[in-house]
């Protein structure tokens, strides 16, 4: 049976650790989170710090924590085995995408980027070379944003990168397909905060050389800043990558 950690214990989390005990393909070895008590988690044990111990053997950590967990564990985890983050915003920072890339082709080991809260994503990828213009726009209650506010607000127009850093929990799908795409630089971002709407709305528009895509993904908050789809997507591609019998889609 495999052996995987998960770094955060939140809401994606709990859904992908239900999910592995659920149906038994593999072993949680531990979770880090300095926020969670020992017997929040139904048995699995939960850990402050990682030794380089405790990453031997593993065959998967999962991070769900937040960007800076990325950059703090990406490159050493890579030493020893395969990560997969959702944190998608830590790679604004090309320097750690370098260095995360260095490291996984040094050990032998790959970096898993899931879909998260967006469909299509392989689709993006595959046409990258031919596309010209890709533009992403986001529609979220003021709540889920961290704000308070009693009016359609345009929080940030401009180039994804810098979206990344103002609303690094809130973009994680802006910085997917930036990374699919055509980069932090080249893409564009629309921040926008709704009073009205109690959804997680995502309008992506690609254009390229006979390339003209329109993907519109929208799921119900059920709190904070993660829509429905997402816990379900993150068992999906948890699934896909320790494999199994039967049909895939890839």
């Amino acid at each position: 049976m495999k052996k995987i950690a998960f770094l955060g214990g939140g809401k994606i989390g709990r859904n992908m650790m239900k999910h592995v005990q659920e149906n038994g393909k593999a072993e949680v070895a531990f979770v880090y989170d300095p926020f969670l008590k020992e017997n929040d988690l139904n048995g699995i044990p939960v850990v402050k710090e990682v030794t380089d111990e405790m990453l031997e053997g593993l065959d998967l950590v999962v991070e769900c924590a937040n960007a800076d967990v990325v950059a703090q564990f990406m490159v050493r985890v890579l030493k020893y085995t395969d990560f997969m983050p959702f944190s998608m915003t830590a790679f604004r920072d090309d320097g750690l995408r370098a260095g995360a890339e260095a490291a996984a082709k040094e050990h032998g080991h790959m970096v898993y980027l899931p879909h998260g809260a967006i469909l299509g994503l392989d689709g993006i990828f595959d046409g990258r070379s031919e596309l010209t213009e890709v533009t992403v726009e986001t529609i979220k209650s003021p709540a889920s944003l961290g704000r308070a506010d009693t009016e359609y607000t345009v929080l940030y127009e401009g180039p994804t990168r810098k979206a990344a850093e103002l609303y690094p929990r809130n973009v994680n799908v802006h910085a997917a397909i930036a990374l699919a795409g055509i980069g932090f630089d080249k893409t564009r971002s629309k921040i926008i905060a709704d009073p009205s709407v109690h959804t997680n709305t995502h309008l992506i528009h690609l254009v390229g050389k006979g390339i003209d895509f329109t993907i519109r993904v929208s799921s119900f908050s059920e709190g904070g800043v993660t829509g429905k789809y997402t816990p379900l997507s993150a068992c999906g591609s948890l699934d896909r990558v320790l494999g199994g019998a039967g049909f895939q889609f890839v």
